[in-house]
């Protein structure tokens, strides 16, 4: 699909929509599809939206669109575009896999957009592939699938696979997309038409770096938090988090409470939580696993701390 256009005919893309998929997603893709049409004044690329069973398809956003066929209703399809979002777990029935191995089989480029990557690895045709998927998702994922190499980036393309970890990674898909088959001029036009200034690499994160996130450009600061994210499951003691840094417990407060309005220990605690909770919306470990992954030493005082946290059960989270 990326590289040079082709001989005849638009470029032809069917989107499969995966119940609860991301509608900022999709639309990121297909607005600068619908510009270079209308900024090169010809059909370069045209579309279809498709479902397992047809018809309506809610989004993340409870909102509903008109999708223009089933998967029974589709033959070959040139490119292929798997669009999914929380859960997709949920979503990958036999027949839907057995759809995604078909055009495999026919020879289609596929394409994963935010967890796409995961009903695809299900399917297995993302096996001996690099891939990509948001972040929140990649975790679970990578164990799940041990034969698919997943990277956090926003955009991979190997071979015949191509994948973005959703949201506006989309658009800038979309505009290397054009870019490779009908130049960088078009592309820059569809991108000012879009009001977007800063096309990112492939290789950028997903996420923001931590100095942005924290509003703080304190080196030591910084490196607390790090280590604080690369032992969630056996937590530090403050103490060790200040002589790994190097600086004293009393420092350490400090630096804590100026910038981040809370102690060491009271950000570590909901840093963990915060993970918990997404392990709980995120995957189907068990309570008990999950208050283990993040570092609490019994299920009870696990429940105890996330109640407080989020006034509420971790088993109310399912």
């Amino acid at each position: 699909m990326f590289g040079d256009r082709l001989k005849s005919g638009p470029q032809r893309i069917h989107f499969l929509l995966i119940p609860g998929f991301s509608l900022f997603g999709l639309t990121s893709m297909l607005d600068p599809l619908r510009h270079a049409n209308s900024t090169s004044d010809s059909v370069l690329y045209e579309w279809l939206l498709v479902s397992e069973t047809g018809g309506l398809i809610s989004s993340s956003d409870s909102i509903e669109i008109m999708t223009n066929a089933s998967i029974k209703e589709v033959d070959r399809c040139e490119t292929l575009i798997i669009c999914s979002g929380g859960d997709p777990w949920l979503w990958t029935t036999a027949a839907l896999l057995g759809f995604i191995r078909q055009q495999n089989n026919y020879g289609a480029d596929i394409g994963c957009q935010d967890t796409g990557a995961y009903i695809a690895a299900a399917a297995g045709v993302l096996d001996g592939y690099r891939t990509t998927m948001h972040w929140e998702n990649y975790e679970s994922t990578v164990a799940a699938f041990p034969k698919v190499t997943f990277v956090q980036e926003l955009l991979v393309i190997d071979r015949k696979r191509f994948s973005c970890p959703g949201a506006l990674s989309g658009l800038d898909m979309m505009l290397y997309l054009i870019s490779t088959q009908y130049g960088k001029a078009l592309s820059t036009l569809v991108a000012d038409e879009l009001v977007y200034t800063h096309q990112r690499a492939h290789t950028e994160p997903q996420r923001r770096s931590l100095q942005i996130r924290l509003d703080s450009r304190n080196a030591n600061l910084i490196e607390a938090v790090q280590l604080m994210e690369q032992n969630i499951e056996e937590p530090l003691l403050i103490a060790e988090l200040a002589a790994h840094v190097g600086v004293s417990g009393r420092e350490l407060e400090r630096l804590f409470k100026s910038h981040l309005k809370q102690t060491p220990k009271a950000f570590y605690r909901h840093l963990r939580l915060e993970k918990a909770r997404w392990m709980l919306q995120q995957t189907r470990n068990s309570v008990t696993s999950i208050a283990i992954a993040c570092g609490f030493v019994s299920v009870s005082h696990f429940t105890r701390s996330y109640q407080q946290a989020f006034s509420k059960k971790p088993s109310q989270e399912r």
